[in-house]
């Protein structure tokens, strides 16, 4: 014990001293279209609409002046039907992650380029009211994935405006995949770890990207933007596939936390 509070005071004029890194938060709220097909639980195509609520933010690394780092976390809801309407389809996800990236700089043309790996967890469960055998299923995987992206920051009078775009591209990690034949409870029972699976491009192919426009007044900052997700992954004898398009809409805030400073 008396080592550990011998480091911490010699540590703390630096921590004390440390750069105050500015931290950027944004809430988002997500509402658009769903296109799925799941063979595990129906043959047919699935249309729908789906709605989310996400936090995305994004850090400066205070030891590297060009590196910094993003997470992300989004929970959404879905619901579709088959093309006659006679069954439905019901999902709640959660997908959240965390990357690091390497950004270039043009503040003369307010330009930006930023390329990093993210590593991406996904789980997508769903539900379909008429199937007494099977009628639950998922999408899981966890990939680590290549980020890139572009933004251009330009003012007006007494606003400011930042245009990003962003892509993030499935490599390599490990996913769920069911066997037709084996039913919801079968796969409780033990089978589970015989249908996980190296993933990668050959077999599993997730892509998100994103379009935002952040506009700064002077009292506070908002986003409007749109959201493109493509999953395609499965075996010879089954393809799951899942689109999602999507409006975004949120709110962005600025901070800086000063850990020396005492409350008032």
């Amino acid at each position: 014990m008396k080592k550990i509070l011998y480091v911490i005071c010699l540590l703390s004029p630096i921590l004390l001293h440390a750069e105050v890194v500015e931290h950027e938060n944004i809430l988002k709220l997500k509402y658009g279209g769903v296109w799925q097909v799941d063979p595990y639980l129906s043959p047919l195509r699935y249309n729908g609409q789906g709605v989310g609520i996400g936090n995305e933010w994004w850090q400066a690394f205070s030891t590297h002046k060009h590196w910094a780092h993003v997470g992300t976390l989004d929970i959404s809801g879905q619901w579709s039907n088959n093309a006659s309407m006679s069954n439905r389809l019901w999902g709640l996800g959660v997908q959240t992650g965390w990357g690091a990236f390497h950004h270039w700089d043009w503040q003369d043309k307010g330009l930006q380029v930023l390329v990093g790996p993210y590593l991406e967890a996904e789980l997508m469960a769903r539900y379909l009211t008429s199937n007494i055998n099977k009628p639950y299923s998922m999408d899981a995987a966890v990939q680590a994935q290549a980020m890139a992206g572009v933004s251009w920051s330009f003012s007006g009078k007494k606003t400011s405006y930042r245009l990003r775009y962003l892509v993030y591209l499935s490599v390599i990690g490990i996913d769920f995949v069911p066997d037709y034949f084996e039913s919801y409870y079968e796969i409780t029972e033990g089978i589970i770890r015989d249908n996980i699976r190296c993933a990668g491009l050959w077999n599993h192919r997730s892509l998100r990207h994103e379009i935002t426009l952040d506009l700064q007044f002077p009292h506070s900052t908002w986003r409007v933007g749109a959201e493109h997700r493509l999953l395609n992954y499965g075996t010879q004898t089954m393809q799951f596939c899942r689109q999602q398009v999507n409006l975004i809409v949120g709110c962005v805030f600025r901070y800086k936390v000063k850990p020396a400073e005492r409350f008032r």
